[in-house]
């Protein structure tokens, strides 16, 4: 009997319905946008909030040292010669106007506003900066200074830059032994070169360069590493650096300028502050 040949028919395997791909959800860019709105006005009201408790504390404090100084100021002249000129007296006029530093530097934290820098002579900025720090350093600190008159002109917000210069003479001052020693402030043009703008971190061209030199103790390399962070470098003779050599740092970059330290044992310690000289027009 003949049969027919099987027709091969081939077995599909039937393959499930494809899932389709849920629709889109329009509605998540906007609620990602919403999130990130969110978190910008909790960040922005939690600044503002901070910004007004930190002026509140600087303000009150401020009352504070108003109150101390001016009653030391009325013993010194309601006192004879011999307690007028007592060290204790002038350990509190000196303790009050590193208070008021501290106020000063807490108010430029809270501001968020930028500086309004103008085109600046740095002379007379150290020569005021120089007359402040001659009232207020002890008598047996020596104050020297190189000031080169033909220096440029630079982009600055003076009094800025000479709380810088004060700051970082003050740290100085708290390096001397005993509280006597010398300290010496330079202001001179310079060109960076491609061998120190890499090492320095600058571009090349001209600067007018601040140098502040003091024969104090030397920081160590530990010392070195942590220098510029908010209270967390403490001089051999007992000071902290406080918030004084971060604010400095903050300010000269700022101004797009930059800070550098050498410090060795028997030689002291060396600040060098960069700002950068505009073009001409």
């Amino acid at each position: 009997m003949f049969c027919c040949p099987a027709i091969f028919r081939p077995q599909f395997s039937r393959q499930p319905n494809p899932v389709k791909s849920p629709t889109p959800n329009r509605r998540k860019p906007h609620a990602k946008a919403r999130h990130t709105l969110s978190f910008h006005l909790q960040s922005e009201r939690a600044f503002l909030s901070t910004n007004l408790l930190v002026r509140g504390i600087a303000h009150d404090f401020s009352n504070v040292i108003a109150g101390i100084l001016g009653s030391a100021e009325l013993l010194r002249l309601d006192s004879p010669p011999a307690l007028a000129n007592h060290p204790s007296l002038a350990e509190i006029f000196q303790t009050g106007a590193r208070a008021n530093e501290m106020v000063r530097l807490l108010n430029y934290f809270s501001q968020r506003s930028p500086s309004q820098r103008t085109l600046v002579s740095l002379l007379p900025v150290l020569e005021g900066a120089l007359e402040i720090l001659r009232a207020n350093l002890p008598a047996a600190v020596e104050i020297s200074h190189r000031l080169d008159r033909a220096t440029p002109a630079i982009l600055a917000d003076a009094a800025q830059i000479q709380q810088v210069v004060i700051s970082l003479c003050t740290n100085a001052s708290h390096s001397l032994t005993g509280g006597k020693g010398k300290i010496e402030v330079r202001l001179e043009s310079c060109d960076v070169e491609a061998g120190l703008a890499a090492q320095v971190g600058l571009c090349r061209g001209p600067y007018v360069r601040i140098s502040i030199h003091d024969n104090g103790d030397h920081f160590t390399k530990r010392m070195l590493a942590r220098l510029f962070e908010p209270f967390a470098c403490k001089r051999p003779t007992g000071h902290n650096s406080g918030l004084e050599l971060f604010a400095a740092r903050e300010i000269v970059h700022a101004h797009e300028g930059e800070i550098t330290v050498a410090s060795a044992p028997g030689e002291g310690t060396v600040f060098q502050i960069y700002f950068p000289v505009p073009p001409q027009r």
